[in-house]
């Protein structure tokens, strides 16, 4: 369930072409609003509040600070890709290195996308999750490479064994 909180005034009217995000965690971050609307969630809340002078903030607990700077660091670096008519090479290029973090950057990243409501970002997240859970053979290689728990009982593991052996076949594609 999201939880949006209308935006807050600040102390001071800042200027019209930037706004103010305030974390989970309690920073600020100013933002210019031309990229925070690319979040469908944040151009909402501004539309609603009708002015950019007021703090809006991010309550969804996967938007700390680290996690909207590179969230704004990919908004700004498309914003300027569609500015320019990037070639596919140049934006792929930046995509790919993007992805490549640890695994708890990018799933918080997928929630924060997810929360803020911007397509693309989250799209690109969830295909680097995909793609390594396609290097995986079986159910055991995924719950490794993810550090997921098993929590069926062994004899629960026998029982999907025998009825989706297919699942468990290491030869299979």
């Amino acid at each position: 369930a999201r939880t949006f909180l209308p935006p807050r005034k600040m102390a001071t009217a800042g200027d019209d072409d930037e706004i103010t995000l305030e974390t989970y965690d309690k920073h600020q971050v100013k933002v210019p609003k031309k990229i925070a609307i690319r979040s469908a969630i944040i151009h909402m809340m501004i539309e609603d509040a009708g002015d950019v002078s007021e703090v809006v903030p991010l309550a969804d607990k996967s938007c700390t600070l680290h996690i909207i700077q590179r969230v704004v660091e990919y908004l700004k670096k498309h914003a300027e890709f569609d500015a320019n008519t990037a070639e596919d090479e140049v934006i792929n290029a930046f995509d790919k290195e993007f992805q490549e973090q640890s695994d708890e950057i990018i799933f918080q990243t997928i929630l924060a996308a997810n929360f803020l409501d911007i397509k693309n970002l989250l799209e690109l997240m969830c295909k680097k999750v995909a793609d390594e859970i396609k290097k995986c053979k079986t159910p055991d290689d995924i719950r490794d490479r993810f550090n997921i728990r098993q929590d069926y009982t062994p004899e629960e593991v026998e029982e999907v064994k025998k009825a989706h052996p297919w699942i468990y076949d290491k030869n299979a594609k």
